[in-house]
């Protein structure tokens, strides 16, 4: 049961949950879909420049050139037969040597297209919301992008709860891209690289409708573990100012949380938001390809097809069967993908 709490006693929780983190639990899933965590999400865009250098200069990210996708890619994303390619990019975190927690952007070309969560807000659902990294300086970062024409859901903001201090802001670029930038204070982040403005990407939120539906899926269906789950009520921050939640709904409305990681893995999942009783747009049908936004979280597992079957078992319904192709620069790869009841589809793979 989702507990409630105030704003003070999340964060005394929370450093609880960081323990368990360190500490790890067997795949609760069994060896099929034991999971690193998060490996890369994909997005789909207009223009692959656009994104990739804001994320470069401001981001220090590397750009790696990639061939174009193959047929079997296609398929897999249910993509329209008037598409004549999908052409891709890497943009790979600094400090990661096997290039996870980055951002492949892809390219449909000859079809049409629309953006999937079009002129979004924070309480609209359906899809993939954000990407979340860590930074040293915030602000630096933000100011700097904001240069390349992104804005965001507001200004930078300081909140302290308990032992944790951070500071915030939600970026906003083109092609319905928003980057969650935290830095954190106390405790620091360990393990950023001393000249990355950016940290891997350690997940993101997804928006929903029902809070209690789309936990199941993931614990249930996916078999996942609920890390922390929380309700804030009435409380402005941080959603007034980092989600830009209107007053005097950022008040009074509740807000239920929960972070929601692959068996045994501290980070590298999923973020659950249902902002209760705020009617938004649902956008869920929207995002899918060749649609323009965050296309998909991939994740490696041990046994894809095992893995396949066991969701199936489950009563899950599988996005795309599982079958053998080339994702670069990763290999060859046997893959499949399911979708949350809110439309975000989820990849999973295993290395040939």
């Amino acid at each position: 049961m989702m507990e409630h709490l105030s704003r003070r006693r999340l964060c005394q929780v929370a450093g609880a949950v960081a323990v368990s983190f360190a500490a790890g639990t067997r795949a609760r899933n069994g060896p099929s879909g034991t999971s690193s965590g998060l490996r890369e999400y994909v997005m789909s865009v207009f223009d692959i420049d656009r994104i990739a250098r804001p994320m470069q200069e401001a981001g220090s990210f590397t750009r790696q050139a990639l061939p174009d996708a193959p047929p079997e890619q296609f398929a897999a994303w249910h993509v329209p037969p008037s598409c004549t390619r999908i052409e891709q990019a890497y943009l790979s975190p600094m400090g990661s040597d096997s290039g996870g927690g980055g951002i492949r952007l892809v390219k449909f070309h000859g079809v049409e297209q629309r953006v999937m969560r079009s002129s979004q807000r924070s309480w609209d659902t359906g899809g993939l919301f954000d990407v979340d990294v860590f930074s040293r300086d915030v602000d630096t970062v933000y100011r700097k992008l904001q240069t390349y024409g992104w804005t965001g859901l507001g200004e930078p903001v300081d909140y302290t709860e308990a032992h944790l201090h951070v500071r915030q802001v939600v970026a906003v670029g083109p092609d319905g891209l928003i980057v969650a930038i935290i830095q954190r204070y106390n405790p620091p982040v360990e393990g950023l690289h001393p000249s990355a403005a950016m940290s891997p990407i350690r997940g993101g939120v997804h928006m929903v409708k029902d809070y209690d539906r789309s936990a199941g899926f993931l614990t249930e269906t996916l078999g996942w573990e609920a890390r922390l789950e929380f309700t804030i009520e009435n409380a402005a921050e941080p959603g007034a100012d980092v989600l830009g939640l209107p007053l005097p709904y950022a008040i009074s409305v509740t807000r239920r949380i929960g972070m929601f990681n692959p068996p045994g893995v501290a980070a590298g999942g999923v973020e659950l938001i249902e902002n209760v009783d705020m009617h938004g747009r649902d956008f869920s049908e929207h995002c899918v390809a060749p649609n323009v936004g965050l296309l998909s979280q991939r994740f490696p597992v041990s046994d894809a097809e095992g893995y396949a079957a066991e969701i199936g078992a489950r009563g899950g319904s599988l996005y795309s069967d599982p079958s053998t192709y080339e994702i670069a620069p990763i290999g060859s790869v046997t893959a499949f993908s399911t979708r949350t009841p809110d439309g975000a589809i989820l990849e999973f793979y295993t290395p040939s």
